[in-house]
């Protein structure tokens, strides 16, 4: 939304001499602000990867800039002692002051049977949780400026075995602070959050043996296929790991700094719900018979603060005028929060809640999510229905707005029928403490 507002300022003055025939100048000043702006901010996490493995750039695991889906930090199926692999996660966050948080769940440390070699250097114990592999791989991560190279004024934040993680399953991982109101890892300083439109840059390393760093000077340049700041040597390795796998997840969340000041990276969220409390970009569609949409279900304040309706598969006793329809034709609007909302840990991140008055068809609303209420937007659900339960999509950290879009199946409803009926839209975490 733009606004312009131009405000112009005359000031004259006319002098005139009385009984004298003459003119006076005239005086004047003109003062313009032009094009004024109020526009949203949004928060949008993306992250690239640049890797290399035992001093080759690899693919499987490098993509440029991108929202999470399928990429892989760790793809590596065919280790050798010695093997080394250096790569740089780069984190870019618009237009907003944000904390950085990163998680790292093991899901399996897998022995997958024992063979000879492994038997003759003393394995005895099988299963998902019995391999060594995680006993002989060492990481280290390191705030990185971009390079791929561990340089001798960058800080090192973590150096060890992911055998110090959490190991029996249904245990959460371990939450690391990038940036919070605690910790800042780039300037070292408490409630420093990091500023939007700057890419913030996370070294890692991993060896299959024993890693030690090796930073190279500030500023050297050095190729992290020639000489990533840290080295790997293998030569003390035995059998005892063969066949063995180590899988886990990596996460990321990014979190609006100006909302949140005291938030810290794995500390519970308390959260309160809240409600939908504006509207915008209205395109109501039509009744079933092409004619417009009554006018007591076409104004949209009706969708804001909590629902009238108790949830009940057939809704008794809402008075008239409590809701919005959608219309059919793809008929939809975006409703938004007085703040953003977050992915709720104990409890369903959204809820639409639907009017029903009797028995009557599914009605169905297609549910997207962003900062923006210009988008872009992510599909929370393709087809909800009623006063369903919805999950945010791992990759939101937060949102602040919904645009509802009516997916119903015409072909069901009678003639006077104008689809999805809105009756509140309600957020489970609304705020974050």
């Amino acid at each position: 939304m733009k606004t312009i507002l131009q405000r112009v300022f005359l000031i004259g003055s006319l002098l005139s001499l009385v009984g004298l025939a003459s003119t006076g100048a005239l005086f004047s000043d003109v003062e313009n602000s032009t094009s004024n702006v109020f526009a949203t901010g949004g928060i949008d996490l993306q992250i690239d990867n640049s890797s290399w493995y035992n001093s080759e750039v690899h693919e499987a695991t490098s993509w440029t800039l991108a929202d999470l889906t399928d990429q892989l930090f760790f793809n590596f199926t065919d280790l050798k002692p010695g093997d080394l692999s250096e790569d740089t996660i780069s984190f870019h966050v618009n237009n907003n002051d944000h904390w950085l948080c990163a998680n790292v769940e093991l899901t399996e440390s897998g022995e997958n049977t024992i063979n000879e070699p492994e038997s003759a250097a003393g394995d005895t114990t099988d299963g998902i949780w019995s391999g060594e592999l995680d006993e002989h791989l060492e990481f280290i991560f390191w705030a990185d400026d971009g390079d791929n190279v561990l340089e001798d004024n960058e800080t090192i934040l973590l150096n060890g075995k992911p055998d110090s993680l959490p190991q029996n399953p249904g245990i959460p991982g371990v939450t690391y602070a990038i940036a919070d109101s605690t910790h800042n890892v780039y300037s070292g300083l408490p409630d420093d959050p990091l500023p939007g439109d700057v890419p913030y840059y996370i070294g890692k390393a991993w060896c299959f043996g024993e890693l030690t760093p090796a930073p190279v000077a500030a500023g050297a340049g050095v190729n992290p296929g020639i000489n990533p700041g840290v080295t790997c040597d293998g030569s003390l390795e035995t059998n005892i790991s063969q066949t063995d796998t180590l899988k886990g997840n990596v996460s990321f969340t990014a979190v609006q700094s100006r909302d949140l000041p005291d938030y810290a990276c794995g500390q519970p969220l308390v959260c309160v719900e809240t409600y939908a409390s504006t509207a915008s970009h209205n395109n109501q569609g039509t009744r079933k018979n092409g004619s417009a949409v009554l006018a007591n279900r076409s104004v949209p304040s009706a969708m804001f603060g909590p629902p009238q309706t108790s949830g009940a598969p057939s809704d008794v006793g809402f008075p008239a005028g409590s809701f919005f329809s959608l219309g059919f034709t793809n008929g939809n609007i975006v409703v938004g929060f007085a703040n953003p909302f977050f992915p709720n840990p104990s409890g369903a991140d959204l809820q639409v809640f639907e009017v029903t008055g009797g028995v009557y068809p599914d009605e169905k609303v297609k549910v997207e999510v962003s900062s923006s209420n210009s988008g872009p937007w992510t599909l929370v659900s393709a087809a909800a229905t009623r006063d369903e339960d919805l999950e945010l999509p791992g990759s939101v950290a937060s949102a602040q707005f919904v645009q509802l879009t009516d997916v119903s199946d015409i072909t069901l409803f009678e003639p006077t029928a104008d689809a999805y009926d809105v009756d509140a839209v309600k957020a489970g975490c609304g705020v974050a403490q």
